[in-house]
C-alpha cells in the first residue's frame, strides 16, 4: 500500500472522535438494564441510532446493517487506500457465497440468509449460483466458488464446501494483509488464523475427527503451525502449542470444552483474545492500525447491540444477556 503514517492522520484524529460514541461496557449494561424495549431504543438513539419499534427485530437488522454501511462509507471516503476495508468485508462475500451454493443445491432461495456487508452484491451472488457460472467472480473466488460448488454436487457434504470456501477466504485474507505491508493489520490476520485453528482442533478431538479432517480443516499462515498433527489432541498438547500468553483463555476455554465444557464460551474467549488486539490500535497516535481497530470496533458493537435486543426480545434474564456479551473495544 506504500503509505505513510502520516497519511492517516486526518481519519485517525476523526475515527478518535467517533469511537467516543461507540457502546462501552457501561452503556451496554444500561441497554440491558433499560426497563422498557422503548427505553432501550431511545439510549441508542442518543448515540446516533435511528429509532426503530423495539419489538421489531428486522427493523433492528435494519438499522444495524445501515449502522454498518455508514461506517464503510466514512471509511472510504477517508482512508488512503480502501483495500485494507475490502479486506474484512471478505467474509460477508463468502458467508453469501456458501449461501446460495447450497441453496442452488436444494433448489431454495437463499435471499433472507444474505448479507449486503461485502464487496459483491448479493444479488450478483445469486445470478452465479443459479446459472452455475461463476466468470465474473473476481481473482481467486472464482476458483474456489466452481470448486465448492462442484465438491457439493459430488459429495452432497455442504460441510465440505464450507471448508473449501473458508480456507479460500483465509489464503485471500492472508495475501491481503501481507500486500498491505501492515504489521498491525498482518499481525491481526494470523491471530484469527492461529485462533480459528484452536477452534478446529477442539472441535474435531470432541467430534472424533480424524487426520483427514483435519487436513482440510486447519489453515496455513498463523503464527503457530499445527499442520501435519497426527495423535490425539489433548489439553497438554493445546498448551504447548498455543504458550503464548495472548492465548490464555481461549486455550484454557478450549481444554475445558475437550472435556465437555462449552463450545460457546471457546467462541467467546477467541473473540475476546481478538479484541484485546484491537485495543493495542489505541496507543498508536495515527496510522492504519486506527482505521483497522475502528472499523473492528464498530463491528464488535453491532454484534453487542444485537445480541442485547435480541435477548431482551426472547426474554433472557440481564445474566444471560450478559454471560453471551464480548468484551467491549471501549
Amino acid at each position: 500500500m506504500n503509505h505513510r503514517d502520516t497519511d492517516y492522520l486526518y481519519i485517525s484524529t476523526r475515527l478518535k472522535a467517533r469511537s467516543q460514541n461507540l457502546f462501552s461496557r457501561e452503556k451496554l449494561n444500561r441497554l440491558i438494564a433499560a426497563r422498557t424495549g422503548e427505553d432501550a431504543v431511545k439510549l441508542l438513539t442518543e448515540n446516533g441510532w435511528a429509532a426503530f419499534a423495539p419489538d421489531d427485530l428486522s427493523a433492528c437488522e435494519a438499522e444495524i446493517a445501515r449502522q454498518q454501511q455508514e461506517s464503510f462509507e466514512l471509511l472510504y471516503r477517508y482512508a488512503p487506500d480502501r483495500r485494507m476495508i475490502d479486506l474484512f468485508r471478505l467474509k460477508y462475500d463468502y458467508h453469501n457465497l456458501k449461501s446460495v451454493i447450497k441453496a442452488d443445491a436444494l433448489g431454495s432461495d437463499p435471499s433472507p440468509l444474505l448479507s449486503a456487508a461485502g464487496t459483491i452484491p448479493p444479488a450478483a451472488l445469486l445470478f452465479a449460483a443459479r446459472e452455475h457460472d461463476w466468470a465474473k467472480l473476481p481473482g481467486a473466488m472464482k476458483q474456489a466458488a466452481a470448486e465448492a460448488a462442484d465438491l457439493l454436487a459430488r459429495t452432497g457434504d455442504p460441510q465440505l464446501s464450507d471448508l473449501l470456501l473458508d480456507r479460500a477466504m483465509t489464503a485471500q485474507m492472508l495475501e491481503m494483509a501481507q500486500e498491505s505491508e501492515s504489521s498491525f493489520l498482518l499481525g491481526y490476520v494470523r491471530l484469527m488464523i492461529d485462533l480459528q485453528n484452536l477452534r478446529v482442533l477442539t472441535r474435531a478431538a470432541r467430534a472424533k475427527k480424524g487426520y483427514d479432517y483435519l487436513k482440510r480443516a486447519v489453515f496455513p499462515g498463523g503464527g503457530v503451525t499445527v499442520a501435519g498433527l497426527t495423535g490425539e489432541v489433548t489439553p497438554e498438547l493445546l498448551r504447548a502449542k498455543f504458550a503464548a500468553a495472548s492465548f490464555s483463555a481461549p486455550v484454557e476455554a478450549a481444554c475445558s470444552a475437550l472435556s465437555g465444557g462449552s463450545l460457546a464460551a471457546l467462541d467467546l474467549a477467541c473473540d475476546n483474545a481478538l479484541i484485546s488486539y484491537l485495543r493495542t490500535s489505541a496507543l498508536v497516535p495515527f496510522g492504519e492500525a486506527q482505521v483497522i481497530g475502528y472499523l473492528l470496533a464498530k463491528e464488535a458493537e453491532l454484534v453487542s447491540v444485537r445480541t442485547v435486543m435480541v435477548g431482551r426480545h426472547a426474554g433472557l434474564t440481564p445474566e444471560q444477556i450478559t454471560e453471551r456479551l464480548r468484551i467491549s473495544y471501549v
